[in-house]
């Protein structure tokens, strides 16, 4: 089995190569989502953030209150490393579960948005970016997340740049154009790995 990480800046186009992969019969695993179960209520993830953070996390359901989980641990340094420190091991232990259960296929993709910044390249036998021109990526952005583009420009700024991570990539998927051409690339590349 080929694990490849799939990666890229917000706005780049992500989602749309996850729908042709999908439709392509791949099993692509979701981080986000991955993350979002282990933050559930008496998930794993739930019990540590509050065993270290306390309860001034949780709304009056007692559940994770992603506001306030926000505005504490992300707007201190040392807060958001106790928390990745927290999530990050998890999340890579639930996905390597995943993996086991996919072990009869050629290829399973695996959606990481920030994975060279949590250095998880040697997890994968190939890192794949989705790229476009910064034009679009505001274009998109200010678009689908109905934010001005003052605001998309501080987003991205929190990120990696997208040159640096598709200097790192082993292959750039560029969406600058319509399905067709991305779908084009996409089989140009599976076609190779299934040689």
């Amino acid at each position: 089995m080929k694990k490849i990480g799939l990666t890229g800046v917000m706005g780049a186009g992500k989602s749309s190569v996850i729908a042709i992969l999908k439709e392509k019969g791949i099993t692509v695993l979701d981080c986000d989502a991955i993350n979002a179960k282990l933050l559930e209520k008496g998930e794993e993830g739930y019990l540590k953030l509050i065993a270290t953070f306390g309860n001034q996390l949780l709304d009056e359901h007692e559940e994770l209150d992603k506001q306030l989980m926000s505005d504490l641990i992300f707007k201190d340094p040392l807060h958001k490393q106790q928390a990745e420190a927290i999530l990050h091991p998890l999340i890579k232990t639930k996905i390597e579960q995943e993996l086991l259960l996919h072990v009869d296929e050629k290829i399973v993709v695996v959606e990481v948005p920030l994975l060279f910044e949590v250095g998880w390249e040697a997890f994968f036998d190939a890192v794949w970016v989705v790229a476009c021109e910064n034009s679009l990526l505001l274009e998109r952005l200010m678009k689908y997340r109905h934010i001005s583009q003052a605001e998309a420009k501080r987003r991205l700024a929190h990120q990696m740049s997208q040159e640096a991570k598709i200097a790192k990539a082993d292959v750039v998927l560029y969406n600058n154009s319509n399905k067709e051409n991305l779908e084009r690339q996409i089989c140009d590349i599976l076609k190779v790995i299934r040689r």
